[in-house]
């Protein structure tokens, strides 16, 4: 699957001003909340973080998938994009190994995991919205995340900026790199 989406990190009053905001503008889209928790794995080096990579088990109330989520470079876009690979599987593992793509045959172990409450609101079916607040390893962060299709680029870039959001555009990284730097900072 081909993943393309604006991230945005605020602080969290203004996380909550946009999510209000947004539920304003589509009042007959109701947002949905869930809870998901990222295991992360890779190697003691960062293997697959230094490769732009991010191998997880995501947990939901409804399942466990197992996701591959490889990012493309950034391209001077205030956007990114990134191919994500998932399937079911029954249980966590504290290790993996992948039997095959450019991955394989590499032992990777659990790192950590981040805790988000996610709020959903899908204004059409071009456009998702996710506002995720996100906890792990003792810090919290706020992310405003907007998902589109080709169709859904050009109303999402007015949207954007409608909500002017590019200042607020994240340059950190995703949540796995966030979690990532945030361990390195750990002090043992």
């Amino acid at each position: 699957m081909q993943e393309t989406e604006y991230k945005f990190l605020v602080d969290k009053k203004k996380f909550y001003e946009i999510l209000e905001l947004v539920k304003s503008l589509y009042p007959e889209s109701q947002a949905k909340e869930k809870v998901q928790i990222n295991y992360y794995y890779d190697t003691d080096d960062e293997y697959l973080l230094s490769r732009y990579t991010t191998l997880r088990i995501r947990q939901t109330e409804d399942d466990l998938k197992l996701e591959l989520k490889e990012s493309q470079l950034l391209t001077g876009d205030d956007f990114s994009t990134c191919t994500e690979t998932s399937r079911k599987i029954d249980s966590l593992r504290s290790d993996i190994t992948l039997e095959s793509g450019k991955f394989a045959w590499i032992p990777f172990t659990l790192q950590g995991n981040l805790v988000t409450r996610r709020y959903s609101i899908k204004p059409c079916e071009s456009l998702s919205i996710d506002f995720d607040v996100n906890c792990y390893l003792g810090k919290c962060d706020y992310e405003i995340e907007m998902e589109f299709t080709e169709n859904g680029k050009k109303g999402t870039k007015l949207l954007v900026e409608k909500l002017e959001l590019l200042e607020y555009k994240n340059k950190t990284g995703g949540k796995a790199r966030r979690f990532f730097l945030a361990k390195s900072e750990i002090k043992l």
